[in-house]
């Protein structure tokens, strides 16, 4: 087909699809209509098969149209199309496209042709992703919400733009639901869960990714006749409290040959399915204390300080030992508790790869960056330095007793993100728990995913951007309650740890809570007709909920009311929103199975809650 020939079959097809094309811009679809074709490589991998599939799925969504998913040999030249991966035409017109690093991605339109683009295995995806998000305007909320705008006309201008997530390794715990929505959130971890055709993630290989020392060396099986493999403390050996003895040689052995028998496991595992096979297998200790303190492992931890020697000389000789045995395997390991403090001298080899948790010791309430954390942010430095291979293992929850109460962080979590990134933290893995009782988990899972990505996005943008179009005609109360917890926190700082209490959270005080309450009745009443969003509001309110049942007799909410000129707040109301809650949001996100043994919780912790709220005698 001649110059002249492809531009009449392109002014025809864009006369049928209605309306003009401006210079450089390039039509998608019209009245229900695709005007382009998808384009895949001939030897697309299932990653890139993958995203030119979503591409298809979510612009028919959009538009109505059927979008056509063509192998490259057999489309068209003449077509427009949107070119998916690494396509001889992406080839040509893009020779920076092919050897990108693994999750580098790209857009770019010129007016007949738009190309997505990126490093394998996963950056093609995450461009497809982010022209979703950033140009057609799909969200993706959580792995139960999303949302998808309607346009009869959907075209792109020229658009140029690469980038690249800011840390190797990214991870978020407590997702449950659809798979699919860690691949849209460009999540890569192990708690991923990600398939190849849906980029894979970076997987540990048996016996799992944390605590794993016993699953080398179970006291179960050998402790009766060698309690000189485990703890000994003032001349007692401990089992299943207990940790491994470092210094013991025969525990060396164990250890050695059993993490040969996982790697072998492991790549039988990966021949079986044809998935690529774990490089990363974890040896750490277990989640408790009691470091064994007999007299070679008191000497060593003498000497250089801390319990962490113990690990690290052992690690070292171990990694030596796969470097030349189980070539390009890694030993992951943590930094954590009894071994949070870093040895005075030792340095990690570099097939180690270290998870540095200040979970037991730092003021969450405060950024690392702050004197009250200063001691834990040393540390974590010191890891960094000696070793090749640094993540964070970091929390938005805390663990507390009573569940998870209001808790302005998002500020603090950007900050330590932007600091890990100035260190040169590789990867980060974000304990998240519970998608049903955390603080405001809709917002926060969205705006970390995005600060993951991109340290740099600005909080306050990501907050009013989520709660406009998440809460609707609910959003202006819902961000006049952040706003005013904020403000509380500042006007009442508080330092919360790990494991805090109620009374700890100084700033739920009583005007905050019922000026809250207040502000959450305004965000319900705007919401009335629209059951999706009331759904929303009621589950962004649930901490506060909590929180109020939690610290009833603190807050003595009918006194203070009246006292301040306004209405007490309703026990049995609030009580009543709690457990519908629990039970909307569990059938949503769990399923029924799960609501009775959800709602049987609830009913305890309300109990409890009202008997420590009765008066004692006198």
């Amino acid at each position: 087909m001649t110059p002249l020939e492809r531009t009449l079959v392109c002014v025809v097809a864009t006369s049928l699809l209605g309306g003009s094309v401006s210079a450089g811009e390039l039509l998608l679809a019209a009245g229900g209509r695709a005007a382009v074709a998808i384009r895949i490589a001939s030897d697309a991998i299932p990653a890139e098969q993958t995203a030119a599939r979503e591409l298809a799925t979510y612009l028919g969504r959009v538009t109505g149209a059927e979008f056509r998913v063509v192998d490259e040999a057999d489309a068209a030249e003449a077509e427009a199309t949107i070119e998916v991966g690494p396509t001889s035409s992406a080839r040509a017109v893009l020779p920076e496209a092919t050897g990108l690093a693994a999750e580098r991605w790209g857009i770019r339109s010129d007016g007949r042709r738009l190309y997505l683009y990126g490093g394998r295995p996963r950056g093609v995806l995450y461009a497809v992703y982010h022209f979703l998000e950033d140009e057609v305007g799909v969200r993706f909320w959580t792995p139960w919400e999303e949302l998808v705008p309607s346009r009869s006309r959907l075209s792109v201008g020229p658009i140029d733009r690469t980038g690249e997530p800011a840390f190797g390794y990214r991870d978020v715990s407590g997702i449950d639901g659809p798979l699919p929505y860690r691949a849209r959130r460009r999540h890569n971890g192990f708690e991923s869960w990600l398939p190849w055709a849906w980029g894979g993630r970076e997987a540990y290989g048996p016996p799992g990714q944390v605590h794993t020392a016993f699953a080398y060396v179970s006291p179960e099986e050998h402790f009766d006749e060698h309690p000189e493999y485990f703890t000994e403390i003032g001349g007692l050996r401990y089992g299943g409290d207990g940790q491994l003895c470092l210094s013991e040689e025969a525990v060396f052995d164990l250890v050695r040959d059993r993490l040969r028998g996982f790697v072998a496991a492991a790549q039988a595992e990966a021949e079986r399915t044809g998935e690529p096979a774990p490089t990363l297998f974890d040896f750490s200790q277990n989640d408790w204390g009691r470091s064994c303190r007999c007299a070679r492992c008191a000497a060593e931890i003498e000497r250089e300080g801390t319990p962490a020697a113990l690990w690290v000389r052992f690690l070292n000789r171990l990694a030596d030992w796969a470097a030349v045995e189980l070539p390009g395997i890694r030993i992951d390991t943590l930094a954590y508790q009894h071994t949070f403090e870093p040895p005075r001298t030792l340095r990690l080899h570099g097939g180690i790869v270290v998870r540095v948790s200040a979970l037991h010791q730092r003021d969450f309430a405060r950024p690392l960056t702050h004197p009250a954390n200063r001691t834990s942010a040393q540390a974590i430095e010191i890891w960094r330095e000696r070793s090749r291979h640094t993540r964070i293992w970091d929390y938005t929850v805390l663990f507390g007793d009573e569940g998870e109460l209001p808790f302005p962080n998002l500020e603090v979590v950007a900050a330590d993100l932007r600091w890990y990134r100035g260190l040169g933290i590789e990867g980060v893995f974000v304990q998240q728990e519970d998608p049903v009782g955390s603080d405001l988990w809709d917002l926060k899972i969205w705006v970390l995913s995005q600060l993951l990505e991109d340290p740099d996005r600005d909080v306050p943008a990501l907050v009013r951007g989520f709660t406009t179009e998440y809460y609707g005609p609910a959003a202006r109360p819902v961000r006049e309650y952040l706003r005013g917890l904020a403000r509380a926190a500042r006007r009442h700082p508080a330092e919360l740890r790990y494991r805090p209490r109620p009374q700890d959270y100084l700033y739920l005080d009583g005007p905050f809570v019922r000026e809250s309450h207040r502000r959450f009745d305004d965000a319900e009443r705007r919401a009335t007709g629209d059951p999706v969003r009331l759904r929303r509001v009621r589950h962004a309110r649930l901490a506060l909920d909590r929180a109020t049942l939690a610290l009833w007799p603190e807050l003595e909410p009918a006194a203070g009311a009246r006292a301040s000129g306004g209405a007490a707040l309703d026990r049995a109301a609030i009580e009543a929103r709690f457990r519908a809650t629990w039970r909307e949001q569990t059938e949503l996100r769990v399923g029924p199975h799960a609501v009775e043994a959800a709602l049987g919780e609830v009913e305890r912790q309300i109990a409890y809650w009202a008997a420590r709220s009765v008066p004692g005698p006198g």
